[in-house]
């Protein structure tokens, strides 16, 4: 597990440092930073991997200059300065460390990255391999548009079906997402056009990805990214190598019905699949969001946890998510509260040109400090829109 992330002067990034719990919330507003920040920490953790990957599908890595632009997107190594310095859990993370693997045949990965443009690796239906994306496209979403490519292909125990799957997530899961998202429609693979593609089936009809409402169509990638990391071990993806999951902007185009069951999702991988012979592997979470959704849960959870009754703290946490009575749900929650929730805020306040840090973790509403008391901008609207109607409307009336 991982606790600290230290970065200066990388491209837009002046001063961050982030702090990790075992599920950690990264707010912000866009071109603050995050996903720069987060592709650095799994860089500086993958490097050897992601070196072994860029070799496999014949890229140039013999210069550092052109890893750090395979990586970040051509024309981007010049983010990293003479002055960028970078560490993790204290150790320092250098230009020298992208040199070209010497003595390790097959280095795994260990951070498995869902990025935010994750829908681009199935607009087509069929997906695309790692080498048929531009050297301007991110590492990480190559990568995982390649291993959306493998799934659709491959499909998962030679079935046609990928959603509801009953051998991929708990069956009250299927249900909800079912409920939140898909609503009787089904995710298939179709060979009627000679190429494997997905499709959602609707009584008869057979949508391509371009008719899928704007929720089905961003949640089916993060939906096969959780099939890479729940049950048992696939061809596709050795979910036992990773430890840690960084999942971008999971909320993007669903309802907040629909946001909530990605958190239940989220947890899950957290406290790791429940079954009889106790958590199978569980992962550190790291989510980039701008849902104050994500905070009003983890602004709840610590005030919960704080109750001495487990049963009533356990009862309010089952009608915060909206679990009522099912067994299963609360065993998968059971033990949650010996997790720690961690909140960084990422910004450019008061006029900086660079991005900055602060640990919101305590979402003090009373706090001093607005990025605190407002959640990293999260709530200055809401907030905004009381002194409004407390100043004028209600004084008017």
């Amino acid at each position: 597990m991982i606790e600290k992330l230290h970065i200066e002067n990388l491209g837009p990034i002046g001063n961050v440092d982030i702090e990790f719990g075992d599920l950690t919330f990264v707010v912000g507003p866009q071109a603050s930073g995050k996903t720069l920040a987060l592709e650095t920490l799994k860089l500086a953790i993958d490097n050897k991997a992601i070196i072994n990957v860029l070799n496999k599908n014949n890229y140039l890595t013999g210069k550092v200059d052109n890893v750090l632009n395979l990586y970040y997107g051509k024309g981007l190594a010049n983010m990293w300065r003479p002055e960028t310095r970078i560490e993790f859990d204290g150790n320092p993370f250098e230009k020298k460390d992208l040199a070209p693997n010497v003595g390790m045949s097959n280095p795994t990965e260990s951070v498995f990255y869902i990025p935010a443009q994750r829908v681009t690796s199935i607009m087509e239906g069929a997906g695309k391999s790692f080498s048929s994306y531009s050297t301007e496209t991110p590492f990480v979403n190559r990568m995982y548009g390649d291993v959306m490519q493998r799934f659709i292909q491959n499909g998962i125990d030679k079935q046609p079906v990928l959603f509801p799957k009953s051998t991929r997530l708990k069956s009250q899961m299927r249900r909800r997402f079912n409920d939140s998202i898909y609503h009787g429609a089904k995710v298939e693979l179709d060979e009627s056009d000679m190429q494997r593609r997905i499709v959602l089936r609707v009584g008869e009809s057979k949508l391509p990805v371009t008719g899928w409402s704007a929720g089905q169509r961003e949640f089916t990638p993060l939906l096969l990214g959780m099939y890479c990391l729940t049950g048992a071990p696939q061809k596709i993806l050795r979910n036992q190598d990773y430890s840690i999951v960084i999942i971008e902007e999971p909320e993007m185009g669903l309802h907040p019905k629909a946001i909530i069951d990605v958190l239940l999702q989220i947890l899950e991988l957290v406290q790791g699949e429940k079954g009889q012979q106790g958590s199978k592997h569980r992962y550190q979470v790291i989510v980039s969001t701008h849902s104050s959704l994500f905070l009003d849960f983890a602004w709840a959870f610590n005030k919960i946890k704080t109750i001495s009754d487990s049963r009533i703290r356990d009862n309010a946490l089952c009608e915060l998510l909206e679990i009522g009575g099912d067994a299963q749900m609360m065993r998968m929650l059971t033990g949650v509260f010996d997790k720690k929730i961690r909140t960084c805020y990422l910004g450019k306040d008061n006029g900086k040109v660079f991005t900055s840090s602060e640990d919101i973790s305590s979402l003090d509403v009373w706090d001093d400090n607005s990025a605190v008391s407002e959640w990293g901008g999260m709530t200055s609207f809401a907030t905004r829109a009381t002194n409004v109607l407390s100043s004028n409307v209600l004084n008017y009336d």
